[in-house]
């Protein structure tokens, strides 16, 4: 490759612009410095050194860079430097994964009050970023809250008989909390909740309250059960709702 010197359109990353990055990006992720440094593999005085602005190896910016889920070279590489007009271009289309999406409030599924506002929802939305081999406990607590929902609806009357007189929810809760305490457990995880009004693609209910239920990885972001947002579908459809939640 080139040199710099021999290409004078191309140009590495400044600090202070590798510095408002980090900072940015473990403020998104709700990591401490010593998290990202951890992560990283780097000590804690290398973080505070960068988002300072100051100058640090090129192995330690390409450690913070895949910590942070980025190329390897994404805060080494030159690269071409760009006119004001560009750096504006090039900022929208970082954002322009926004388009379409809506900022949903979320929480720990912890309490009881929660799984009653979930099955009182008119559609369910699970997204996960656990591995493949979580699938099956995912599918597990779908039919947990599937039946949680339906025994409500059965409890008020809504569908189908009510359930025995000696029938409790607070068992049924019980259950679904033990089942997603395993799940949490056995993929160092966290279930984030919360519910929000979207736009549908049928004419006949323009509108619905969905739950979204969003699976992080406690791995990769030990800071998962610190998110106060997830990003969600503005129009949802009945037929794929399940693939919606990013």
């Amino acid at each position: 490759m080139p040199s710099t010197s021999e290409t004078p359109n191309l140009v590495t990353p400044a600090p202070e612009s590798i510095a408002f990055f980090v900072r940015t990006q473990r403020g998104i992720l709700h990591w401490k410095q010593e998290t990202l440094a951890a992560m990283a593999d780097v000590s804690h005085s290398t973080i505070q050194r960068v988002e300072r602005g100051e100058t640090v190896t090129p192995d330690c910016l390409t450690k913070i860079a895949v910590a942070l889920g980025r190329p390897a070279d994404y805060l080494t590489a030159p690269r071409q430097k760009l006119t004001e007009e560009q750096a504006w271009e090039s900022l929208q289309q970082s954002v322009a994964w926004m388009d379409g999406l809506v900022e949903v409030p979320v929480a720990p599924l912890t309490k009881e009050r929660q799984l009653r506002e979930l099955a009182s929802t008119d559609m369910i939305v699970i997204g996960s970023y656990l591995d493949e081999e979580a699938q099956g406990d995912i599918d597990g607590l779908r039919e947990w809250i599937d039946l949680t929902g339906f025994v409500r609806a059965t409890a008020a009357g809504d569908i189908g008989p009510k359930p025995e007189r000696g029938f409790r929810m607070r068992e049924l809760y019980d259950d679904l909390f033990q089942h997603l305490t395993q799940l949490q457990a056995r993929h160092q995880a966290v279930c984030l909740v919360g519910t929000y009004t979207a736009e549908t693609d049928s004419r006949a209910l323009p509108t619905a309250t969905v739950a979204v239920l969003s699976l992080r990885s406690k791995k990769r972001n030990p800071a998962a059960a610190k998110l106060k947002t997830v990003w969600c579908q503005q129009k949802v459809s009945w037929k794929d709702a399940m693939e919606h939640t990013r």
